[in-house]
């Protein structure tokens, strides 16, 4: 059907509506209907009793492809079924320009939020390719289905983003429902996804390309803008996708329009007006204009638009009738737009007043490209002129064809170097359109070097040798006088591109040709390569997820920084109540960094309960990223606290040094060797009463229920009996996650106080779960006052190896701190020199030199300055 070759199509109203069941259907019968094809004759043999009785004489190629129509032709009565449902576009027929855009944002405004983290479902059924894994638009790399998430990535290949097409920083990045709408948010390439930053999208035409990783090609190239209306930085997507993102855009215009006025933070103001119509700054709107109408509506977009709306319940107008975007901001504003067009005779493409470029061609030889035409409602057949030193064939057309949409090949063969001009002019009746052509013709061998990276750039050629299969030429590559590596070297002429890799950043070079057929006159072309592309990437482990009681700071992460080419200092910020610090006692909303600098420290400070967020937001010179996020919880203090203080006859229910079960406040305890005594010594710390343990080796009291919500941090109280004679206690805190069938030591403490001293044992384990206290040797003690928090995120991060210990500056000191009893901690200079090196408990503060040391602990090692 002509939208699988990715052009417009004409859909009329239909009685029939679209469900996920025919959906996949037609995707299973494209599949099996490829597979048929492929199929060896034998097969085909064996396989035609089953589906189709031939007649006795007919040839098995006639069978074949029998079979094959008969599979097509159910595919396209079920791919028939797949529309627009009947009726949603009828509010907005009759309507154009700002009223047609209004009608619009009342359709699809009001949708479910898959949320954010919702879109990784999504995307297993709208980015999927054939094969079954994942679609990139940023990168070459064949993601599986188990493709990993970003995260943490340096190189080309390493995961994936969730890109917002749209900067989250021009509406201020706050998780509205944009904020997880897939309809402008795509699944792309990590690294090039943080090149892309917060950049408008444009046209470079020398623009920075990331290095590849071996096979794997970035999409997407960063510079200054060449489209006319704009000079300032941007990124300039594969142009199999422009269009893609454009009609997403688009959408972002229709669908919140009530609100898209305001979202001219940062670059946004360079791309929106800040009103709700046009919408978009001139030179933006003429960029998506052009970008659409090149590059028409896809089978993937058609797919995806299908696959957003199972999950979002709302469509994107613009893919479903991509003339819309002419009605409301094109060559049709003014006219009223009906579901089948107007009753008038008109052309729908090419559209007026564009330009269509044919790159490229050699004097004398003669270049071709193809032109979509497509027509409604005409009566008379269409003739068709090309002027200059074009052609065009064929000449004419029926009104049928023209109505249906065909192509036509336009030709140019000038016998000058130079600008070749033209006019395309199409005629039916009284009803015209016209075009202009426009080709580069090159005095000798038609080359240009494209995607300029700060390591090299691609080279391309017209192959002027068609008819010899082995012809080659010779290409050398000189900085100054001198061929660089590997070349001169011999390429096919028929490949018509040569990556050239390995040079220098911001470098001259010329490329030259040799060995080129009948004398033809070589090209000289030059090239300066890009400076290297700035990055600042943000390196942490697992989720940014903060939890605190009211009134009190939350636990703290450590944050790393990934940082390449960037000379200067960078900065750090984030909305309250957040905070950052590089010295974990001065805390504010914004830090600056040092090129020395590789780390920071974030948390949540003290607030009211609530919920809250922030974005992370990098930055140096013009260089910005912010995709990383915080989330952060403020509750009331656990609900867990266990004091003993259930009633008054807690000391007859359990008498010391029992082993039974009884109920406390917070849940019931089994106890071994242990209960409540009535001497002076078993009054509660804070209370009146305190469990009594013994001194058997067995001595426990165990939780004989489960905690929901995850154990975090466990505080207690605890004394030894107060006698020095009496043996200090050791006290073993154990975790089940299996109904107290078997437990797990989290650490062991020491009791070796004859006054009430206070413990915190950080659990950090998820799901329901008990805790026991598990005596191994001493005499007897007291427990009271325990509490258990929830788990959260950062409580589990901070039982990573990695952060068990740390090492950075304040007030002109290195400061160790562990939270082990024996970690031996070493400090060199970056020149290789000790400079200390000792056993760390608790706090550690060394007066150093200001300088930059290396910090580690054997296994891990910290870039510290000391200032």
């Amino acid at each position: 059907p002509p939208r699988a070759l990715g052009v417009p199509v004409n859909r009329g109203k239909s009685s029939l509506t679209f469900s996920c069941c025919h959906y996949e259907v037609v995707k299973s019968l494209k599949r099996i209907l490829n597979s048929f094809l492929d199929l060896s004759l034998e097969k085909i043999i064996n396989f035609a009793p089953h589906f189709y009785k031939p007649s006795t004489n007919e040839p098995i190629m006639n069978l074949k492809y029998r079979m094959a129509f008969m599979l097509l032709s159910l595919l396209g009565v079920l791919a028939s079924v797949a529309e627009v449902p009947a009726g949603y576009y009828s509010s907005c027929e009759g309507k154009s320009g700002q009223a047609l855009l209004k009608a619009l944002y009342e359709k699809i405004s009001s949708h479910t939020n898959v949320g954010y983290d919702g879109l990784w479902e999504v995307y297993r059924k709208s980015d999927v390719r054939a094969d079954g894994g994942l679609w990139d638009i940023y990168s070459t790399k064949q993601w599986g289905s188990n493709f990993t998430r970003c995260g943490n990535y340096s190189v080309i290949g390493d995961c994936v983003n969730r890109e917002h097409s749209l900067p989250k920083s021009w509406w201020g990045g706050g998780k509205a429902t944009q904020y997880s709408d897939a309809f402008h948010l795509y699944p792309t390439d990590g690294k090039v996804n943080g090149q892309r930053s917060n950049y408008p999208f444009g046209e470079c035409a020398n623009g920075t390309k990331l290095a590849s990783n071996g096979s794997v090609q970035p999409l997407g190239r960063l510079g200054n803008c060449t489209f006319p209306g704009y000079t300032g930085t941007v990124f300039e997507p594969d142009d199999q996708y422009k269009g893609d993102l454009a009609r997403s855009y688009f959408y972002m215009a229709a669908c919140y329009n009530g609100i898209i006025s305001g979202w001219t933070s940062g670059d946004g103001g360079k791309v929106f007006a800040g009103n709700s119509y046009p919408v978009f700054t001139t030179w933006s709107l003429n960029l998506l204009l052009k970008w659409a109408r090149q590059d028409q509506v896809s089978q993937k977009e058609l797919d995806r638009n299908e696959a957003i709306y199972t999950f979002q319940h709302n469509r994107n107008p613009f893919i479903d009738y991509p003339e819309l975007i002419e009605y409301v901001w094109g060559d049709k504003k003014g006219e009223a737009w009906y579901i089948g067009g107007s009753k008038d005779p008109a052309f729908q493409f090419p559209v007026q007043n564009t330009t269509v470029n044919l790159g490229m061609a050699a004097r004398g030889v003669a270049r071709s490209t193809q032109v979509y035409v497509k027509a409604v409602n005409l009566t008379s057949s269409v003739s068709i002129q090309a002027g200059g030193c074009f052609s065009v064939t064929p000449a004419t057309l029926t009104a049928a064809q023209a109505n249906e949409g065909t192509y036509v090949t336009v030709t140019v063969n000038s016998p000058d170097a130079g600008d070749a001009e033209g006019i395309l002019t199409l005629r039916s009746g009284s009803v015209t359109r016209s075009v202009d052509l426009y080709c580069e013709i090159i005095d000798g061998l038609p080359a240009a070097i494209t995607d300029v990276t700060s390591e090299g750039f691609t080279l391309t050629w017209l192959n002027m040798n068609e008819d010899t299969p082995s012809a080659t030429y010779t290409v050398d590559i000189l900085q100054g006088s001198t061929s660089v590596s590997d070349f001169p070297r011999n390429v096919a002429a028929s490949d018509e591109r040569l990556v050239v890799a390995g040079l220098d950043s911001e470098t001259d070079y010329t490329v030259t040709f040799r060995n080129l057929p009948g004398g033809m006159e070589a090209p000289l072309l030059r090239v300066t390569t890009s400076a290297p592309v700035p990055s600042i990437q943000l390196l942490f482990d697992g989720d940014l997820l903060f939890d605190a009681a009211p009134g009190e700071p939350s636990d703290i992460a450590e944050l790393l920084l990934e940082v390449d080419n960037i000379p200067g200092d960078i900065s750090v910020a984030v909305k309250v109540p957040f905070e950052v610090s590089t010295d974990k006692a001065a805390w504010s909303s914004s830090i600056t960094l040092t090129p020395e600098e590789d780390r920071f420290y974030l948390r949540m400070g003290a607030s009211v309960g609530g919920d809250y967020e922030t974005p992370i937001v990098l930055s140096s010179g013009t260089y910005v990223n912010d995709d990383a996020f915080a989330s952060g919880s403020v509750a009331a203090p656990s609900t867990f606290l266990e004091d003993w203080e259930v009633s008054d006859d807690v000391i007859d229910a359990v008498p010391c040094y029992s082993s039974t079960s009884f109920m406390g406040r917070a849940c019931s305890w089994n106890v071994t060797d242990g209960g409540f005594g009535s001497g002076s010594q078993d009054r509660g710390f804070n209370g009146t009463t305190a469990l009594r343990m013994g001194k058997k080796s067995n001595s426990t009291i165990a939780m004989a229920q489960d905690k929901n919500a995850g154990i975090g941090r466990v505080t207690f109280d605890a004394s030894k009996w107060p006698s020095t004679s009496e043996a200090d206690a050791v006290i073993n805190i154990d975790y089940s996650a299996d109904g107290g069938m078997t437990w797990t030591t989290i650490e062991s403490l020491t009791v070796e106080s004859t006054s009430a001293k206070s413990f915190t044992v950080d659990v950090s384990r998820p799901g329901n779960g008990r805790i026991r206290f598990a005596q191994t040797a001493g005499g007897r003690w007291f427990i009271d006052n325990i509490a258990i928090t929830d788990h959260s995120a950062m409580g589990a991060v901070a039982e990573l190896d990695y952060h068990k210990w740390d090492a950075f500056s304040r007030n002109g000191l290195l400061v160790i701190e562990s939270r082990d009893s024996d970690r031996t901690i070493s400090v060199y200079g970056i020149d290789g020199k000790t400079w200390a090196q000792r056993k760390v408990s608790g706090e550690a503060l060394i007066a150093l030199p200001a300088g930059l040391y290396v910090v580690t602990d054997g296994d891990f090692a910290r870039r510290v300055l000391v200032k």
